[in-house]
């Protein structure tokens, strides 16, 4: 069953169809085209993963515990490699493993506050803030709750080491403020 919620946040995607809309808690957030510079550190996380994992973007994140009133669109995610080439339009969060965000200069706390918690809420093992506007990336892991139990914050140019079932470090050295 569809929530009032979802109705109404259908609705204003499909009136504004050149932002990008989320929805957290029955509100609604629409975000302008995204920047160059945003656009830029996407692909140049994302691409470290590709050759091993299905990346996803624009897919919409949907989780049970989020009631129909959440409906997140990361920046990208990862799923295990069975998912490559999937045509899924909303993916169960269930099956994600990472989630990323790259830092909005408009509405940051969505990305490093609001989002925390629903990620966490949903169980998906790491979320991957990168952060523009400080330099740094901040990886969460160990869903309890609304909370992560552990985090790890580094500077761009530093490596973000993800643990287990990556067993790899990202390269951040491409990475740049704005």
């Amino acid at each position: 069953m569809q929530t009032e919620e979802m109705r109404r946040f259908e609705e204003i995607d499909a009136a504004f169809p050149d932002y990008h809309a989320e929805m957290i808690d029955g509100g609604v957030y629409l975000s302008t085209v995204v920047t160059s510079p945003h656009g830029n550190v996407i692909p140049a996380v994302a691409s470290q993963l590709i050759g091993e994992w299905s990346v996803m973007t624009r897919v919409d994140t949907v989780h049970e515990g989020w009631h129909g009133k959440t409906l997140l669109r990361p920046d990208f995610s990862v799923a295990g490699p069975s998912y490559r080439g999937t045509r899924l339009k909303q993916f169960p969060a269930d099956e994600v493993i990472l989630v990323s965000e790259v830092v909005s200069e408009s509405n940051p706390e969505n990305d490093t506050d609001k989002k925390v918690k629903k990620y966490a809420q949903a169980g998906i093992p790491y979320y991957l803030i990168v952060n523009p506007i400080e330099g740094k990336c901040l990886l969460y892991s160990l869903p309890e709750g609304e909370h992560y139990r552990a985090s790890l914050e580094t500077d761009f140019g530093k490596p973000v080491p993800l643990g287990e079932p990556f067993d790899l470090a990202l390269d951040t050295s491409a990475l740049y403020t704005y």
